[in-house]
């Protein structure tokens, strides 16, 4: 089964989807550049869907319509798992796996942002202790 790629509105609490693009990234991508509209400013990520979820895409920062703190060239891709494994990680207790998801967290997913993708993560959320 080919996968379907969405442009999801992080801006939205949780995120939404916006516009469908077909079975290939760049057009996705290419329509965050170009501007979506209703959500200009919006922070804007590709989902690929093999239903259900299996990745994000963090566009380009130059593409990014949203101000983030993320910097990078191209889109950061990753996959839902790991998503998943950051969400469980921000909901611990223990010092040691805290401090291991601030280093790798970095600056694309922190809670704020991960937190709106929890319907699309499949996961149930509380907030970080």
């Amino acid at each position: 089964m080919s996968s379907s790629y969405h442009v999801l509105c992080l801006s939205h609490d949780p995120s939404i989807i916006a516009s469908e693009y077909g079975h290939r990234p760049e057009p996705a991508l290419e329509a965050i550049t170009a501007g979506i509209d209703g959500h200009t400013g919006c922070d804007l990520v590709v989902g690929r869907y093999s239903y259900p979820l299996v990745e994000v895409g963090c566009p380009a920062t130059r593409d990014q319509p949203a101000k983030l703190r993320c910097c990078h060239g191209g889109p950061q891709w990753i996959d839902r798992d790991w998503l998943r494994l950051l969400a469980a990680g921000y909901q611990t207790t223990d010092p040691l796996v805290d401090a291991a998801v601030k280093k790798v967290s970095g600056l694309c997913w922190p809670w704020e942002r991960l937190r709106r993708l929890r319907f699309e993560l499949e996961v149930e959320l509380r907030e970080p202790s």
